[in-house]
């Protein structure tokens, strides 16, 4: 294993070779024209959120509501050799629940108790820097580019296919696994450091190196993290002529983290609060996917994996994830329909008193695209599910999902969170878990989404999911029956 000032070492190298080796340059943002080089873009996004936690055994509130509204202003200026992007983000949180918070292990009820928990106030806000940096163009060798700056980032979105399910594929259910900007959350997350890409044909080499940024459910998202250090490199190949269907790549990534925080596992209270060390962890990976075309319609295929190995503190670590789906569209029949099967599972920790951490860790992603009810995440984890989703008219998405959950491991925990979010509080460290109590059987989530796209410009998203709560549930809750729903409103300029 490498130690921490290997580690270091090798980041800072990696940094000088990011700023040598450019980037795409590609931007998620749409922007409006004002002249031939300066362009602007906004949006505004309102939600409310609705929550009906598993009952507490005490008198914390768990079924509540509250609001937020995140507002976007960017400005690009486009040259002939480089791009400028600078872009602000103000955020409002409005009636966040006070009193949400139970005793351990029942913990947060719901994401509007960890909202609270982060900015301690029912009504706050803030307005920061989400973006801003540099592109460089025309770099005397085709395909390179680079880019410097705070950005955001999500693995698996190097490249795109232009292939409408290879794409959805890649967006909804490969990327932001491990690294992403974390949108769903009202406040998100954005990296400083500088991002590098050489795109020749089908391949595509890219490299990522950062600090993340605060943020996710904290207002205070202007400061950077500096104590994670974050390297990403990958090698994609995108619909080669020997597989014109197929889309895949190979990842690396390295994750220091050095704030010195309570980690959240399954050792002993008092065993967890003396490890002060730092975490380390080395994660290798791929994906693949395929769509075969028939004559009954396309039928898809997705693989993902990856290990890990490191160094958990004062403990060893290594751990595991592996996801397999498959889908079909069938043709002829009304409201495009696609039905999709995965199954997914993680390692988690099977000794809270040996030398060795086995609880695979998912380091900063996107956490709702693979749990939209947000009610676990990707750890010691899992997933059966079926997933149905209908497109009846133009602009409008239907998608109901089944998941059944497990918890692979019954004397490691129930995982909840999407990474890091502050320096400087345990509140921040990112994940938080709930004992399994010697039980697998988590809960069933039943959850259905319909996104209409009205205009361009104007987007209406309607969700609702139930928990059916098994061994584990009623183990910590005094009843086992949960809700989310959200209603949320986009604008675009």
């Amino acid at each position: 294993m490498m130690r921490r000032p290997i580690a270091r070492l090798l980041f800072t190298l990696a940094s000088f070779v990011a700023v040598s080796i450019p980037a795409t340059g590609r931007s998620d943002i749409v922007l409006t024209q004002i002249s031939p080089k300066l362009s602007i873009s906004g949006s505004l996004r309102l939600r409310g959120e609705f929550w009906n936690w598993f009952e507490p055994t005490g008198s914390q509130t768990h079924d509540y509501q509250f609001f937020a509204s995140v507002l976007r202003g960017a400005v690009k200026w486009t040259d002939e050799y480089f791009d400028l992007l600078l872009e602000a983000q103000q955020v409002g949180l409005m009636n966040l629940p006070d009193e949400a918070i139970a005793p351990a292990p029942q913990g947060t009820l719901g994401l509007g108790a960890v909202y609270f928990a982060h900015n301690r106030r029912e009504n706050d806000t803030n307005i920061f820097l989400r973006q801003g940096f540099l592109t460089l163009k025309h770099l005397g060798v085709a395909g390179l580019t680079l880019k410097g700056g705070r950005f955001e980032f999500s693995e698996g979105l190097e490249v795109l296919t232009k292939d409408p399910t290879l794409d959805w594929l890649k967006g909804a259910r490969i990327s932001q696994r491990l690294i992403g900007p974390f949108n769903f959350s009202h406040v998100g997350r954005s990296y400083d450091g500088a991002q590098g890409s050489f795109t020749q044909g089908p391949w595509n080499f890219t490299l990522m190196v950062s600090h993340p940024t605060q943020g996710g459910f904290d207002l205070a998202g202007m400061k950077e993290i500096n104590e994670i250090d974050l390297l990403y490199a990958a090698v994609n190949l995108t619909r080669p002529e020997f597989a014109p269907n197929s889309d895949a790549r190979l990842f690396y990534i390295y994750y220091g983290d050095g704030r010195g925080l309570l980690k959240t596992d399954n050792r002993p209270a008092a065993v967890r609060a003396a490890d002060h060390q730092d975490i380390f962890i080395h994660t290798e990976g791929g994906h693949w996917i395929h769509v075969l075309p028939t004559s009954a319609g396309p039928i898809d295929f997705l693989a993902w994996g990856a290990v890990q190995q490191g160094g958990w503190g004062l403990l060893d670590h290594f751990a595991w994830r592996f996801d397999l789906e498959a889908g079909w569209q069938p043709v002829s029949l009304p409201w495009k329909p696609w039905v999709r099967i995965g199954y997914g599972r993680s390692s988690g920790d099977d000794n809270p008193t040996d030398d060795d951490h086995g609880t695979f860790f998912q380091i900063l992603p996107t956490g709702r695209i693979y749990s939209w009810s947000t009610f676990y995440n990707l750890m010691n984890n899992e997933d059966a599910f079926v997933q149905l989703i209908l497109r009846p008219i133009t602009g409008l998405v239907w998608r109901t999902d089944f998941h059944n959950i497990r918890l692979p491991e019954s004397r490691d925990l129930w995982y909840q969170g999407a990474g890091a979010t502050l320096s400087d509080r345990n509140v921040g460290f990112g994940f938080s878990g709930r004992p399994a109590f010697g039980k697998h059987d988590l809960f069933q989530v039943v959850e259905s989404q319909l996104t209409y796209a009205w205009t361009p410009s104007l987007e209406f998203t309607i969700y609702y999911a139930h928990l059916f709560g098994n061994d584990i549930v009623r183990k910590i809750f005094a009843n086992d029956q949960a809700d989310f729903a959200y209603l949320e409103v986009v604008l675009k300029l």
